[in-house]
């Protein structure tokens, strides 16, 4: 005859009442975990709210009307002509690097940004709250564009003599791996790819008279010459970033690729015109295209790494700044803030009334909103929610 076990034994001992309290206490256990998966961003957002709402509600910036901001993780990183500067949400002061940049100038990708001056010769790399890195180039040479992965790799687009472009691939330790010098072609624009086996190199010529971008592919490995060349037609190219897959925003339609060269999805504009974009998001683009290249009314379109829309929303305003990180974004118009998730199916809105200029986006969905001289905490969940696609209840 087998003995009972000691959990038999634990069962029998309990009493009804036990046995129920016990079934409840491990019921809330279950559903206070599940809670804190599925609302794990807002509980942050929800937490940050908390422990910010003693302390002062704006800090002070010195930036200009050039100078760009960008939300990395839960810090806003500002680049102006004279500092690069990266802030915790209340105004503390993380890290400040002193510049000289006439034409300043920012690429991003997961824990990584690269700052640089268009035309100039600085360069920084900055990533998980500290510089990484610098450039300097010489007085015969001058930056073109320059990018970074999620990784950390960083190409460097310049202009010296004796050559079109010179494109430079640096390594997450900013060792140089490979330098491609054109004397035939020029090239507005590169970036490594996602699994750092590759570059991507954009060089805008004509075909039959006509404007075209071409994609050139190297691999480290190929060095001389290209492995793969795509036309990209008459799609003026805009904005690049390589996380998870190369993005490429252009005027005329988003193109995703893989590591490889190859173009895995596209999304036309059609007949509308790009207002304003952004690649800062987690797996998906952000488009406010209008059919009208005047016009103040516009649709809000969110595409994902296949080429198809998370989701779309009609909106009134002219549009201001649009920023993007993680599952969220915010639009700034001339009359409201709208900020909301990927997939669009509801927003929150609430009165521009502050003169914000400018916005950028935290990785818990909270916003920072920047005006002439401040920088001001926005949380979402304090707006309007609207949610466009709600049937009307009958009256």
């Amino acid at each position: 005859m087998n003995k009972p076990n000691k959990l038999q034994t634990l069962q029998t001992s309990l009493t009804k009442k036990q046995r129920v309290l016990l079934l409840v206490v491990a019921a809330v256990v279950v559903l206070g975990l599940l809670t804190a998966t599925v609302l794990r961003d807002n509980a942050a957002s929800f937490l940050r709210w908390i422990a910010y709402s003693q302390r002062e509600e704006d800090f002070p910036h010195n930036a200009q009307s050039n100078s760009l901001f960008l939300g990395m993780g839960d810090e806003l990183l500002i680049c102006t002509q004279t500092q690069i500067q990266l802030f915790s949400p209340t105004g503390a002061a993380q890290w400040k690097e002193s510049v000289t940049m006439n034409s300043p100038a920012l690429n991003a990708s997961g824990d990584y940004a690269v700052a640089y001056d268009v035309g100039g010769q600085e360069l920084r790399v900055i990533g998980r709250g500290e510089l990484l890195h610098q450039l300097t180039l010489s007085p015969e040479e001058s930056l073109l564009c320059a990018t970074v992965n999620e990784k950390g790799w960083v190409a460097v687009t310049s202009k010296a003599s004796g050559y079109k472009a010179v494109v430079t691939v640096y390594n997450r330790d900013f060792e140089s791996v490979l330098t491609i010098r054109l004397s035939s072609r020029y090239i507005s624009d590169a970036v490594v790819t996602p699994d750092s086996r590759g570059v991507y190199l954009i060089s805008p010529g004509q075909a039959e008279g006509a404007f075209e971008n071409t994609l050139l592919y190297y691999t480290v490995s190929s060095r001389e010459e290209p492995t793969r060349i795509v036309s990209l037609g008459s799609n003026v190219v805009l904005s690049v970033r390589s996380a998870g897959r190369c993005w490429i925003l252009g005027d005329r339609s988003l193109l995703v690729l893989d590591s490889s060269g190859v173009i895995t999805a596209t999304y036309e504009y059609g007949d509308q015109f790009l207002k304003m974009g952004t690649l800062q998001g987690d797996g998906f683009a952000t488009l406010f295209l209008s059919r009208s290249s005047s016009g103040s009314t516009g649709t809000l379109v969110t595409v994902g790494a296949d080429g198809k829309p998370y989701g779309q929303l009609e909106l009134e305003g002219q549009a201001l700044a649009l920023a993007a990180q993680g599952h969220d974004l915010a639009l700034l118009t001339t009359g409201d803030i709208i900020a909301a998730d990927r997939k669009l199916e509801k927003y929150t809105t609430t009165p521009n009334q502050k003169g914000v200029r400018n916005l950028a986006v935290y990785q818990d969905g909270s916003v920072a909103l920047v005006n002439s001289a401040a920088v001001s905490l926005y949380f979402p969940s304090s707006g309007t929610k609207v949610e466009p696609n709600a049937e009307e209840e009958p009256s």
